[in-house]
């Protein structure tokens, strides 16, 4: 049976009920032919009914942003078809199969909990905005293009044209884009032949700017590799009407592969300079020598999923079931070559000096027995459990996990397991103030 939630805040700041009014036997699925999201239209038209108070909402006079949620409510419901997407980790390669409405959290549209800085931004309307130079005959380039708000009905256009080929780039797609100004150029015919005749790079920047101007971050869903425990963030929904821009690949990167020219060190390269920076630091730790170690395989996790630049880990006196252990650090080369691939160079002497000296403080607080460093890394990974999930869902959840298993428990409801005490605390105070 279909699920949906009975009420949802909209990116707009429109509050709506839904209701299903007609159950079909199998999921909807766009048929050969029709326009990119016709299915959704039909569905909200048709098998959902929309309002506002007492006023039934007309899908075609919604907001885009407003239909994309609801878009990725009716995937995640299962009135809609979802189809399975590959991914890699990022952190280990492993192959991820999913479907990610299934695992979109919608707590925050259902609450009303809105409002994050971050996660419930989109670019603002009637503005430039920077994209890649797009040549405008052959003196002027545009550097900015400038987007007006859209709504269903006025993005028809584009959705038809992007199911025929080849792309017609005119006047009614800029129209439909929302486009009004290329650089300084304003009219929609120069503006589509400009489009039409652009680099790929260039034309996927515009691409870009529409993408982030009508989806939150928000719609995104957290995949955790079951091998090495990354999370992983899927566009959700997958299917958006244009393909993002090439970015870098967040695969992980073979250990033998040559450094490139000015390039990011191998890993032999990077250990030696490692030891030579941590060597004087750890002469001058108190008591037990602490090992350094630099790991060149699948990096560490943290409790939220972040891939690691580094850890430490206490020693361990020894007992019947374990030997004994010395004090570690650890550094992991390719979460540092990730950040060199991912964002473009850095400083990477200077991040790994850090680190380790982050490191080093670690044991500096064991060997005091507290450590508030942990705690303030700790707190700040239920804090975004907390922004992803909502903190009405994130009580409910944990409130009904009472019940169940630990190992449950915890599989179904991270990163709920440790936000618990946080859950419970704010809710024992607004309590207490009642």
């Amino acid at each position: 049976m279909p699920a949906l939630p009975a009420r949802l805040t909209l990116p707009s700041g429109t509050v709506i009920t839904l209701r299903l009014v007609r159950t079909r036997e199998a999921p909807r699925v766009r048929r050969e032919g029709e326009a990119l999201f016709a299915e959704v239209v039909a569905t909200l038209d048709e098998d959902v009914r929309i309002a506002r108070g007492a006023k039934e909402v007309d899908v075609l006079e919604l907001e885009l942003a407003d239909f994309h949620v609801l878009r990725a409510v009716l995937l995640r419901g299962g009135l809609l078809a979802e189809e399975e997407v590959v991914v890699r980790c990022r952190n280990c390669d492993e192959e991820l199969r999913l479907h990610p409405c299934a695992l979109l959290e919608i707590g925050p549209w259902a609450h009303g909990e809105l409002g994050d800085a971050e996660l419930d931004a989109t670019l603002p309307f009637d503005e430039p905005h920077a994209i890649e130079p797009v040549p405008l005959g052959k003196v002027r380039t545009a550097k900015t293009v400038t987007l007006v708000g859209r709504r269903v009905r006025e993005v028809l256009p584009l959705w038809e044209a992007l199911t025929r080929d080849p792309l017609d780039v005119d006047r009614a797609f800029v129209e439909a884009m929302g486009i009004v100004a290329l650089g300084p150029e304003k009219d929609g015919e120069r503006i589509g032949d400009a489009l039409a005749t652009c680099d790929d790079d260039a034309f996927a920047s515009v691409g870009d700017v529409f993408l982030a101007s009508h989806y939150p971050v928000r719609l995104g869903a957290a995949a955790f590799c079951g091998a090495c425990g990354a999370r992983n963030d899927v566009d959700a929904p997958y299917e958006r009407e244009l393909l993002p821009g090439a970015a870098p690949s967040r695969a992980a990167v073979a250990e033998d592969e040559p450094p490139r020219k000015g390039g990011f060190p191998d890993l032999d390269a990077f250990a030696a300079r490692a030891r030579a920076i941590a060597t004087p630091m750890l002469e001058g730790v108190h008591g037990e020598a602490v090992e350094l170690v630099v790991e060149g395989g699948t990096p560490a996790v943290d409790d939220g999923g972040e891939p690691l630049l580094g850890s430490y880990v206490p020693p361990h006196p020894g007992d019947m079931t374990s030997p004994s252990r010395a004090p570690t650090v650890t550094v992991y080369h390719r979460t540092f070559r990730a950040m060199w691939d991912e964002e473009g160079p850095y400083d990477w002497e200077a991040e790994l000096h850090e680190t380790i000296e982050h490191e080093i403080e670690h044991h500096d607080y064991w060997l005091r027995g507290d450590d508030p460093m942990d705690e303030a890394e700790r707190a700040a990974i239920r804090d975004e459990g907390l922004r992803l999930v909502g903190r009405r869902e994130a009580t409910r959840r944990a409130l009904g996990g009472f019940g169940e298993s630990v190992t449950d428990f915890t599989r179904r409801t991270w990163p709920l397991f440790v936000i618990l005490a946080i859950a419970l605390a704010a809710m024992f105070w607004s309590t207490s103030r009642d």
